[in-house]
């Protein structure tokens, strides 16, 4: 058992916070402290009036004396601090909403965004330089550029709050957050090439050899191709298979790897470990399938009577059409590896899309159901061939659907076109299957059948 595997929790936690939010505001923050440090050196050592400037002797006629600078910063510290509190409150209170309504997969992405932590950052780092110059002030003999400044940002602040409401608000909003949802699937993908350029796609099961175990339970995030890569090197006997996938959950004890090819040095079965990362949550920048999940959720909620919300499921199908097409293409591997790691990406939007046509016989949905048909008639000509027969095993699932339906006019010709599409790239018997089910539901309602919902 590899405690490497069990990253520890406090430093986990802190790791994830920082990467998902607190990093960039921190620094903002630290550069709003160093610019109040640096403005209150400036007007220390401005000297006496004679010797100032013209831009800092015209400045100076709206700062006044000491005590009414100090005025004048409070009331900005105090309207910046209540205006942003209760902002805050409110955006968030939106956000939770948003949540509540589509996914809570809405609040991971409004943490990640740069933009949102850049506002936050600003915020609080406006609010603290005025609170560092009103300090300040009372040793300042002369803190024109300080309260000149802090004016000037309680004025942009004012002004960037209707921004941060409006961005809010926006990426609340269904097109939006799906959308923003889907492009963290593709990105995280993008940082998976690499391990699947490093290793072979497996064969077969990983059969008899030493497995690697957890530690603790929890998820694959990460897993170090290099590092693997290196752990082999000095045994150049072995193979590993990694049996867990990156998002997949491990119990406390369960395999994440099999090493082959004779007993394994326990210090190879240590340095297997130390390559792989588990954790307590599931990392959306490196696990596309994390994000796969959440919008085949949305979509399942919308479509299914928990919600039945149409508008929301057909955003949800094309999201998914999207990736289909994104990741049909073959990813580059490595035969000669002796790493071998399954790629399940694409079956898995072909799972997504199937747990919606499942839905959509729940909630008996022909529109979304004929919009599922549509989009797989419209993606299967240009799909490679092993994505192609997945389209045509989903055939199994969109049978009994279609039968749970009546027969409109839409679900008609879109199941008419799909069985086209299944004719077109030489699948003959996914195209009869459908069209036996098309043709006895057509004809049995024509002959006045049992009614359907």
């Amino acid at each position: 058992m590899i405690p490497h595997l069990a990253t520890p929790r406090a430093l986990a936690g802190l790791r994830r916070s920082f990467s998902e939010f607190l990093g960039l505001p921190v620094v903002i923050v630290l550069g709003f402290v160093v610019l109040a440090h640096t403005i209150d050196r400036i007007d220390n050592t401005a000297g006496p009036r004679e010797g100032w400037g013209p831009l800092r002797t015209f400045l100076s006629q709206y700062v006044g004396d000491t005590q009414s600078a100090i005025s004048m910063l409070s009331t900005i510290a105090g309207s910046l601090i209540s205006v942003t509190s209760i902002t805050f409150s409110i955006l968030l209170l939106a956000v939770q909403q948003g949540a509540a309504t589509l996914n809570s997969q809405i609040v991971d992405h409004y943490l990640r965004r740069r933009a949102n932590s850049a506002w936050f950052g600003f915020f609080v780092g406006v609010s603290l330089f005025v609170l560092i110059t009103l300090v300040q002030t009372t040793h300042t003999t002369a803190p024109v550029l300080g309260v000149m400044i802090s004016t000037l940002l309680g004025a942009v602040s004012l002004v960037a709050l209707v921004v941060l409401i409006y961005t809010t608000i926006d990426q609340t909003r269904p097109v939006t957050a799906i959308a923003t949802i889907r492009e963290a699937a593709v990105a995280a993908r993008a940082r998976q090439l690499p391990l699947l350029a490093a290793t072979a796609e497996p064969s077969g099961p990983p059969g008899d050899g030493v497995p690697v175990q957890a530690a603790t339970g929890g998820y694959l995030t990460r897993i170090d191709a290099d590092g693997l890569a290196r752990a082999l090197e000095a045994h150049p006997g072995r193979r590993l298979v990694l049996t867990l996938p990156v998002g997949g959950f491990v119990p406390p004890g369960g395999a994440v790897a099999v090493l082959t090819g004779g007993p394994a040095d326990p210090a190879l079965v240590e340095a297997v470990g130390a390559a792989m990362s588990i954790e307590d949550q599931r990392d959306v920048a490196h696990d596309p399938a994390f994000s796969l999940d959440h919008i085949g959720t949305i979509g399942w909620t919308a479509i299914s009577t928990a919600r039945s919300d149409p508008a929301v499921g057909a955003i949800a199908v094309h999201a998914l059409q999207r990736l289909l097409h994104d990741w049909a293409a073959p990813v580059p591997r490595a035969p000669a590896s002796r790493i071998a790691y399954r790629d399940r990406l694409p079956d898995q939007v072909l799972d997504a899309i199937e747990s919606l046509v499942v839905a959509a016989a729940e909630s008996r949905q022909h529109q979304s159901l004929a919009l599922i048909l549509r989009a797989l008639a419209r993606s299967l000509p240009v799909l490679p061939a092993a994505q192609q027969h997945g389209v045509a095993r989903l055939v199994a699932t969109v049978a009994p659907s279609l039968a749970s339906h009546l027969p409109t006019r839409m679900l008609r010709e879109d199941a008419a076109g799909l069985i086209a599409a299944f004719r077109r790239t030489g699948r003959p018997d996914a195209a009869a299957r459908l069209s036996e089910i098309l043709a006895h539901v057509v004809e049995e309602s024509q002959d006045g059948g049992p009614g359907r919902g």
